[in-house]
């Protein structure tokens, strides 16, 4: 008999394969999520693919392989005749309850998304932004157009924040402020879980269509809405004093270095003069820092999804950022980590 060995190169071609086709995974994550796949088999239980593709109005069999793929990776579970049951991973992806990972994905992997990427080449030898060249307006302006799209944006964003803040209020104590602002804070999740864990005072401030829903996604959170003052306006012309503390989570990041030193130039403006900035961001690791976060997520690689999205440049370094606040007038006073993706970044006025 002869001795055979294994390809040293067997592992690079499954990677390889794995690149190639990973495209295909997103988009029947996207498809089966949009149709509410997931809300379905969250409802009622294991179903047939005939079932859910009448209730879809799909056509069961251009369905199920769309279904198939996702059991192959252990998103559904399939069983004898076509059956397919939820799994502890399609639960995550339920958007009808709450927001929820379902909302990111449909977010990130919605038409007007995938039109950017598809015109990467071009962009890049136009040195442009992608989603606006594909779109003819910037990932914001489109998503406050397009109800469906701020909507799902708007909840995407709560989640992030919700499967994030746990950890945060664990690792920094924001006791030591009487009144905290989440400039660019959404439907308030964030300053929400602050005020009801510290007791502080509360300021939300967004953009007039951001911030529409937020008192009745306050009350949703256990938080008396009149705790947290509620203010809009564009972060580019001023933001508005009153707070010891301004709070912003992976907000900066969407910005130029020009652009995000302009908010900075507010910012610091606003704040007293022992006053901090309180930088809440994921951070592109260095090349002898570990790649994947605790939660799963890559900074580098959602780095590039914020680049081809937004006219910012995507998520920085720790010392891009410090650099970048320096600039801005700020000091770097420390560093604290979480138990997930999301680090702080305290800042006080140089």
């Amino acid at each position: 008999m002869v001795a055979t060995t294994e390809n040293p190169n067997t592992e690079a071609k499954q990677r390889v394969f794995d690149l190639m086709l990973t495209f295909v995974k997103s988009q029947c994550l996207y498809v089966a999520t949009r149709i509410g796949i997931f809300n379905l088999l969250d409802d009622k239980g294991q179903q047939s693919v005939e079932d859910l593709a009448q209730q879809t109005n799909t056509d069961p069999e251009r369905l199920y392989f769309i279904l198939r793929a996702l059991a192959h990776v252990d998103v559904l579970e399939e069983k004898p005749d076509r059956i397919f049951a939820p799994t502890d991973t399609s639960k995550l992806l339920v958007t009808n309850k709450a927001p929820s990972a379902g909302h990111l994905a449909m977010h990130l992997i919605e038409p007007a998304q995938w039109d950017a990427w598809k015109i990467l080449p071009e962009a890049l030898e136009k040195g442009v932004v992608p989603f606006e060249l594909a779109n003819g307006k910037g990932v914001y302006q489109y998503c406050y157009d397009n109800e469906w799209s701020k909507d799902t944006f708007i909840n995407a964003m709560s989640f992030l924040t919700g499967s994030q803040v746990d950890g945060l209020l664990e690792a920094y104590d924001f006791s030591q402020y009487d009144t905290v602002m989440d400039v660019g804070g959404g439907q308030g999740g964030l300053i929400a879980s602050i005020v009801k864990r510290y007791g502080c005072k509360g300021v939300l401030f967004d953009l007039p269509d951001v911030t529409s829903t937020a008192k009745d996604y306050i009350s949703g959170q256990g938080v008396n809405p009149d705790a947290i003052e509620i203010k809009t306006g564009d972060v580019f012309e001023s933001v508005p004093k009153g707070a010891d503390a301004i709070v912003m989570k992976h907000f900066i990041s969407a910005w130029s270095d020009d652009d995000a030193m302009k908010i900075l130039a507010n910012c610091k403006a606003a704040l007293p003069k022992e006053g901090r900035l309180v930088l809440l961001q994921s951070f592109v690791p260095d090349i002898d820092e570990p790649k994947t976060e605790a939660d799963g997520i890559m900074p580098g690689i959602f780095a590039v999804q914020i680049n081809v999205a937004t006219p910012g440049g995507g998520w920085r370094t720790k010392k891009q950022f410090q650099i970048l606040f320096e600039k801005s007038g700020f000091k770097l006073e420390r560093i604290v980590k979480t138990n997930n993706s999301l680090s702080v970044m305290e800042f006080s006025l140089a």
